[in-house]
């Protein structure tokens, strides 16, 4: 009986202590906009210039949406954790080696987006549906 008693106070202590997902509110979704800064790439002993180009992502409910330039990708999103000033966001892209990491902000309509090296920290506005 101690052993059965023992059990049910572990398993209602392992449900109450559990952590739950933690969802992006829907006012931080929608299509944010920047630029990603010019950038220098050393290859083969030769240093290479990138220079700026634009950069749109759009957060939905469940997916992920980065276009650079003219090359878009799409994956799903996981919020790694919930901070005081913003939210973290693990993108899985498939066929990336990598995840994306996104900054959401709570305040001031922006995101931080950390670019694959050697691509420099990108911050994008949130931008309006009026106004694309």
């Amino acid at each position: 009986m101690k052993h059965l008693l023992l059990v049910v106070l572990l398993l209602m202590a392992g449900s109450v202590f559990s952590q739950k997902d933690i969802q992006l509110k829907k006012k931080y979704q929608g299509y944010y906009e920047g630029e990603i800064p010019g950038y220098s790439v050393q290859s083969n002993g030769e240093l290479h210039f990138v220079s700026s180009t634009k950069i749109s992502i759009t957060i939905g409910e469940d997916f992920v949406q980065v276009r650079v330039g003219k090359n878009e990708i799409m994956g799903s999103y996981e919020v790694m954790f919930k901070a005081e000033k913003y939210f973290l966001l693990d993108v899985d892209i498939e066929g990336q080696l990598a995840n994306e990491r996104i900054m959401v902000y709570k305040k001031g309509k922006k995101l931080s987006r950390d670019g694959m090296f050697p691509q420099p920290v990108t911050t994008l506005k949130k931008i309006k549906k009026k106004n694309r």
